[in-house]
Protein backbone atom coordinates (compact mmCIF):
# COMPACT_ATOMS: atom_id res chain seq x y z
CA UNK A 1 0.00 0.00 0.00
CA UNK A 2 1.55 3.31 -1.12
CA UNK A 3 0.31 6.69 0.99
CA UNK A 4 0.97 9.87 -1.41
CA UNK A 5 0.66 13.21 0.10
CA UNK A 6 0.24 16.26 -2.34
CA UNK A 7 0.57 19.89 -0.66
CA UNK A 8 -0.02 22.41 -2.42
CA UNK A 9 0.60 26.60 -2.04
CA UNK A 10 4.42 25.53 -0.19
CA UNK A 11 5.96 27.97 -2.97
CA UNK A 12 3.92 30.72 -1.62
CA UNK A 13 4.62 29.71 1.88
CA UNK A 14 8.63 29.52 1.04
CA UNK A 15 8.39 33.07 -0.67
CA UNK A 16 6.88 34.30 2.94
CA UNK A 17 9.44 32.75 4.85
CA UNK A 18 12.28 33.93 2.75
CA UNK A 19 11.06 37.70 3.22
CA UNK A 20 11.12 36.52 7.09
CA UNK A 21 14.73 35.27 6.93
CA UNK A 22 15.88 37.80 4.60
CA UNK A 23 14.04 41.53 4.80
CA UNK A 24 15.53 44.43 2.93
CA UNK A 25 17.35 45.60 5.97
CA UNK A 26 18.07 49.23 4.21
CA UNK A 27 14.79 50.02 3.18
CA UNK A 28 13.25 48.69 6.54
CA UNK A 29 15.21 51.24 8.26
CA UNK A 30 14.90 54.34 6.43
CA UNK A 31 11.22 53.84 6.25
CA UNK A 32 11.95 53.04 10.13
CA UNK A 33 14.15 56.58 10.29
CA UNK A 34 11.25 58.66 8.26
CA UNK A 35 8.67 57.39 10.98
CA UNK A 36 10.88 58.25 13.91
CA UNK A 37 11.66 61.70 12.21
CA UNK A 38 7.92 62.39 11.60
CA UNK A 39 7.26 61.62 15.53
CA UNK A 40 10.19 63.55 16.60
CA UNK A 41 8.65 66.85 14.82
CA UNK A 42 5.14 66.06 16.26
CA UNK A 43 6.87 66.17 19.21
CA UNK A 44 8.51 69.69 18.79
CA UNK A 45 5.62 70.98 17.11
CA UNK A 46 2.76 70.15 18.99
CA UNK A 47 3.32 67.39 21.60
CA UNK A 48 5.91 69.45 23.50
CA UNK A 49 7.19 66.41 25.90
CA UNK A 50 9.91 64.27 26.09
CA UNK A 51 9.87 60.95 24.93
CA UNK A 52 9.39 59.81 28.43
CA UNK A 53 5.96 62.25 28.58
CA UNK A 54 7.78 64.51 30.71
CA UNK A 55 6.54 68.35 29.77
CA UNK A 56 9.33 70.45 29.14
CA UNK A 57 9.83 73.38 31.01
CA UNK A 58 8.70 76.84 29.70
CA UNK A 59 11.03 79.40 28.35
CA UNK A 60 11.52 82.77 29.67
CA UNK A 61 9.86 84.24 26.44
CA UNK A 62 6.75 82.24 27.11
CA UNK A 63 6.40 81.38 23.29
CA UNK A 64 6.67 77.88 21.47
CA UNK A 65 8.99 75.67 23.25
CA UNK A 66 12.14 74.30 21.03
CA UNK A 67 9.68 76.20 17.70
CA UNK A 68 10.59 79.92 17.84
CA UNK A 69 12.03 79.48 13.84
CA UNK A 70 11.69 75.88 12.91
CA UNK A 71 14.60 75.69 12.33
CA UNK A 72 15.33 72.78 14.71
CA UNK A 73 12.08 70.87 13.40
CA UNK A 74 13.24 71.72 9.82
CA UNK A 75 16.50 70.02 10.69
CA UNK A 76 15.49 66.75 12.27
CA UNK A 77 16.72 64.12 9.76
CA UNK A 78 17.69 60.44 9.68
CA UNK A 79 20.08 58.53 8.25
CA UNK A 80 20.95 54.58 7.79
CA UNK A 81 24.07 53.57 8.69
CA UNK A 82 24.93 49.84 8.26
CA UNK A 83 22.88 48.02 10.68
CA UNK A 84 21.37 50.78 12.44
CA UNK A 85 19.49 54.21 11.87
CA UNK A 86 20.04 57.57 13.72
CA UNK A 87 17.43 60.30 13.86
CA UNK A 88 18.35 63.91 14.81
CA UNK A 89 19.55 67.29 14.02
CA UNK A 90 22.79 68.54 12.99
CA UNK A 91 22.65 71.85 14.54
CA UNK A 92 24.89 73.09 16.88
CA UNK A 93 22.40 74.09 19.59
CA UNK A 94 20.63 70.80 18.77
CA UNK A 95 22.70 69.23 21.71
CA UNK A 96 22.25 71.82 24.60
CA UNK A 97 18.08 71.41 24.08
CA UNK A 98 18.14 67.41 24.58
CA UNK A 99 20.39 67.33 27.25
CA UNK A 100 20.54 70.47 29.05
CA UNK A 101 23.89 72.17 30.26
CA UNK A 102 25.22 74.99 31.31
CA UNK A 103 26.10 77.63 28.52
CA UNK A 104 29.90 80.28 28.94
CA UNK A 105 30.87 83.15 26.77
CA UNK A 106 33.86 82.06 24.83
CA UNK A 107 35.47 85.46 23.49
CA UNK A 108 33.81 87.66 26.29
CA UNK A 109 33.36 88.03 29.77
CA UNK A 110 29.92 87.97 29.63
CA UNK A 111 27.20 86.14 27.18
CA UNK A 112 24.58 88.97 25.98
CA UNK A 113 21.49 88.44 24.33
CA UNK A 114 17.67 89.30 24.09
CA UNK A 115 14.43 87.56 25.50
CA UNK A 116 10.77 88.80 25.28
CA UNK A 117 12.19 92.09 24.46
CA UNK A 118 14.59 92.79 26.83
CA UNK A 119 18.74 92.90 26.77
CA UNK A 120 20.25 90.66 29.53
CA UNK A 121 23.87 90.11 29.89
CA UNK A 122 25.09 86.74 31.98
CA UNK A 123 28.27 85.05 33.26
CA UNK A 124 26.60 82.11 32.40
CA UNK A 125 23.08 80.54 31.37
CA UNK A 126 21.65 77.20 32.45
CA UNK A 127 19.89 75.63 29.70
CA UNK A 128 17.28 72.71 31.05
CA UNK A 129 16.93 69.72 29.13
CA UNK A 130 14.29 69.24 26.69
CA UNK A 131 14.53 65.73 25.15
CA UNK A 132 12.51 65.86 21.81
CA UNK A 133 14.79 62.53 20.22
CA UNK A 134 13.70 58.86 21.31
CA UNK A 135 10.87 57.00 20.98
CA UNK A 136 7.51 57.26 23.56
CA UNK A 137 5.48 54.69 24.89
CA UNK A 138 2.66 56.35 22.57
CA UNK A 139 5.43 56.30 19.38
CA UNK A 140 5.13 52.30 19.98
CA UNK A 141 2.09 51.38 18.32
CA UNK A 142 2.91 52.21 14.52
CA UNK A 143 6.41 51.48 14.48
CA UNK A 144 5.35 48.09 15.99
CA UNK A 145 2.65 48.14 13.50
CA UNK A 146 5.04 48.99 10.85
CA UNK A 147 7.26 46.14 11.50
CA UNK A 148 4.48 43.61 11.43
CA UNK A 149 3.16 44.92 7.68
CA UNK A 150 6.71 45.37 6.70
CA UNK A 151 7.07 41.74 7.11
CA UNK A 152 3.86 40.25 6.17
CA UNK A 153 3.81 42.43 3.16
CA UNK A 154 6.96 41.30 1.46
CA UNK A 155 10.01 43.33 3.20
CA UNK A 156 9.26 46.21 0.71
CA UNK A 157 5.39 47.05 0.23
CA UNK A 158 4.15 47.66 3.56
CA UNK A 159 3.53 51.48 2.81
Amino acid sequence: MAVRIVASGLEEAAKVIAQIADPDVPQYLDELGGIVTSQTQKRIRSEKTSPAGEAWKPNREGTSILFRSGALDDSIHHEVAGNSVEVGSNLVYAGIHQHGGKIVPKNKNALAFSSGGQFFMAKSVTMPARPYVGISAANEPEIIAFTEAFISAGAGDAR
